[in-house]
């Protein structure tokens, strides 16, 4: 026979009862709370705001496309100025808008530009100003031109007229989810900032050597006005300028991949480094036109364009892959290669080199954490591609259940315009199970247990292509949607007493106090291992709660009157 003493018995009734308090290990899925490697997948061929791009079809048209043609998630759009110009000081946006509209549903953003002559079209200069008496002189018959004239962009009707067009253009569309960038245009023909061969210099085509093109300081004005107008919306330039870099502008190069390296003094890329904007790319987009005659031929193996040794010893490129790498271009116009498209090999290297273009978003990590009905979710992102995501595009995370419903989702504020091309950031949101969200049926591939984290780049275009992160499990769960993993919450919210009360909160434990679900982006997840993995614990573990304190007491004082009594 064993005597139990008093304090004996009450330790063993209230660990008893303290054990059956704490929260089940089995509420959880596998591996939460621990980070997990997500698989990873080849960039994709497009994504949105980069890749090759063709000419958008005229309103209520369809596109001219070849069969099996690239994947694609922008248009370009080319506009003369007195389509919206009517007079002075008055717009008409509408032909703009239904272009806009036309692109956008078909899920594209537009790439848009205007111009003021334009070979082979009438003239894009205002009527009123035309009337007023300015110079029409400039007759040329280059480019196959008979019905264009090249303006003086020097004259201050002019300049007061395009400073004025740009100020309203910003006004009506800076910011516009249609719209993903925008090349300045305006100056030269086809507004490609350039007069080629009415450029100063003596040729059979400009005998008395012509300068067509305007002064710096009507250059420096006109930029200065679209920095003005645009604070959302990329504005990408033809040439660099002390103007244009002191005001951060994007550039273009409308002769890509011919004329491009920097091997050659004029080239594109001996311009940007002359003017000290070589690494512009990291903060700005570089776009621009894959040389048009190069378009069909340039994929070939081995190549096969007309006149390519003579070209190519006279300095030009025609390396479309190296181009892209050395300039970190973002986007291209490249037409004939939807129209007439490629097949077979080329095909695969044309794809190859719109995947290799911009960003390539890739998730390397996750971590779950629930507590009671609130989870945390961490992602690690990174960008293995070329270029920044220039775009402040919100981040958004889910929780999904077994039918495809979405139960509960968070939006943060993006980072990803500063994460540069091989490095990471973590990001993280807390969702509350308690609070109303948007359900949204759809195909599922979850179980009938627990539910799945998704997350997602959100394409302000309402029925924009969605962001794919180069990843096995995009869309697996939701289209659209990267699947992290499977999370367990509990079905109840812990009790105020259950909390942890003697550390400091983490983030994800303030988030749980607040009325609404709260997110957070953070630059590296060493910072909160620690303090996350211990809110973690705690949550798992718990506290001894009043209730159980008092209970405790109660049994103590039962036990105390049995005191020296044996039980047989």
């Amino acid at each position: 026979m064993r005597k139990l003493s008093a304090l004996a018995l009450a330790s063993a009734l209230a660990a008893s009862i303290f054990a059956a308090s704490l929260p089940a290990e089995a509420t959880e899925g596998p591996g939460e709370g621990q980070w997990q490697e997500l698989a990873i997948a080849d960039a994709p061929i497009s994504n949105p705001l980069k890749g090759f791009l063709p000419f958008a079809p005229e309103v209520g048209s369809e596109p001219d496309l070849a069969d099996q043609p690239l994947p694609y998630t922008m248009e370009f759009a080319l506009f003369p100025v007195n389509s919206v110009v009517t007079d002075k000081g008055r717009y008409n946006w509408e032909n703009v808008d239904k272009m806009l509209d036309s692109i956008a549903s078909r899920g594209h953003q537009t790439v848009l530009r205007f111009y003021l002559d334009c070979p082979k079209k009438e003239s894009g200069v205002p009527s009123y100003l035309i009337k007023e008496g300015i110079d029409t002189s400039r007759k040329y018959s280059v480019y196959g031109n008979t019905d264009s004239f090249s303006p003086n962009y020097d004259d201050p009707r002019i300049q007061e007229m395009l400073v004025d067009f740009i100020k309203e253009f910003g006004n009506k569309y800076d910011g516009d989810p249609r719209i993903g960038y925008i090349t300045a245009g305006l100056i030269g023909f086809w507004g490609e900032d350039h007069t080629y061969p009415m450029n100063g210099e003596k040729s059979p085509e400009n005998p008395k050597g012509e300068n067509w093109m305007p002064s710096s300081e009507t250059r420096a004005r006109l930029v200065e006005a679209w920095d003005d107008a645009f604070d959302t919306t990329p504005v990408q330039f033809r040439h660099p300028t002390a103007a244009t870099k002191a005001h951060h502008m994007g550039y273009h190069d409308d002769s890509f991949a011919y004329s491009t390296l920097p091997n050659v003094s004029w080239h594109f890329l001996s311009h940007l480094k002359k003017n000290g904007e070589e690494n512009a790319w990291q903060q700005v987009p570089i776009g621009g036109e894959l040389y048009p005659s190069l378009q069909t031929c340039i994929f070939s193996e081995p190549l096969n364009c007309p006149d390519l040794e003579k070209e190519k010893a006279q300095g030009r490129n025609y390396d479309a892959v190296t181009s892209i790498e050395e300039s970190h271009a973002t986007w291209l116009i490249n037409h004939n290669g939807f129209s007439i498209g490629y097949t077979g090999e080329d095909r695969e290297r044309a794809a190859g080199a719109s995947a290799l273009m911009g960003y390539t978003l890739q998730a390397k990590k996750t971590r779950l954490i629930s507590q009671g009905t609130s989870v945390t979710v961490e992602a690690e992102i990174a960008n293995t591609g070329l270029a920044p995501f220039y775009a402040s595009w919100p981040i958004e995370f889910a929780l999904v259940d077994s039918q495809g419903h979405i139960v509960s989702s968070t939006r943060i504020d993006s980072p990803l315009p500063s994460l540069e091309p091989q490095s990471s950031t973590i990001v993280e949101a807390t969702l509350n199970l308690g609070e109303e969200s948007e359900v949204s049926p759809a195909p599922s591939s979850a179980s009938d247990n627990g539910l799945t984290a998704v997350v997602r780049v959100v394409n302000p275009l309402p029925n924009g292509v969605p962001l794919a992160f180069a990843n096995e499990a995009m869309g697996e769960t939701l289209p659209g949607y990267l699947t992290l993993g499977k999370v367990s919450p509990s079905a109840q919210e812990p009790s105020a007493q259950e909390a942890p009360s003697q550390a400091a909160p983490s983030a994800s434990e303030q988030s749980d106090t607040q009325p609404s679900p709260t997110a957070t982006a953070t630059a590296s997840a060493m910072d909160r291992e620690s303090t996350t993995e211990n809110s973690s614990d705690l949550a798992r573990t718990g506290r001894i709660n009043a209730a159980l304190l008092s209970i405790f007491a109660f049994l103590a004082k039962i036990v105390s009157s049995f005191s020296g009594y044996t039980f047989g």
